[in-house]
């Protein structure tokens, strides 16, 4: 009896212990920092129709998403690989599309649907507040910093 109360007793200690690993181990804000930068850099190689660099930052965001996907991270009770599945890796895959065609237009429409479908999760997730956007001339930055 002492030895099964003592198994319990570690049983249910560990178990906190094993969800911090679980979240070391996958830093969602660190991956959220990848999209951001290589989304950057990929309209910037498209927009300049520099092809094999759009490639190269595409293959990065699919990278990306392949290892959150495969982590099966849930992150304040949403499975933010499930919504990254379903919601941005149609999305890249269009973007990969436009850019094998070396179509600018094409490429400037899907990168559009593609910053949409992050800010469509981050308003599913009550992240809202994070707010990406189509990189322009006027910051350097594709986020709105602003509070509307």
């Amino acid at each position: 009896m002492r030895y099964c109360f003592l198994a319990l007793i570690l049983i249910v200690s560990c178990k906190p212990q094993q969800a911090e690993k679980e979240v070391e181990n996958y830093p969602v804000l660190e991956t959220m920092g990848y999209y951001q930068r290589f989304s950057q850099k990929l309209w910037l190689a498209g927009q300049n129709q520099n092809w094999e660099l759009a490639d190269f930052y595409t293959h990065e965001l699919e990278e990306v998403t392949e290892k959150l996907v495969e982590g099966n991270v849930i992150h304040d009770d949403y499975n933010i690989s499930n919504l990254t599945e379903a919601m941005l890796l149609p999305k890249i895959e269009k973007v990969e599309e436009a850019i094998r065609k070396k179509d600018q237009v094409l490429f400037l429409e899907n990168y559009k649907l593609m910053i949409s479908s992050c800010n469509l999760c981050h308003n599913a997730t009550k992240h809202n507040f994070i707010k990406i956007l189509v990189p322009n001339d006027s910051t350097i930055w594709n986020q709105d910093f602003t509070s509307k």
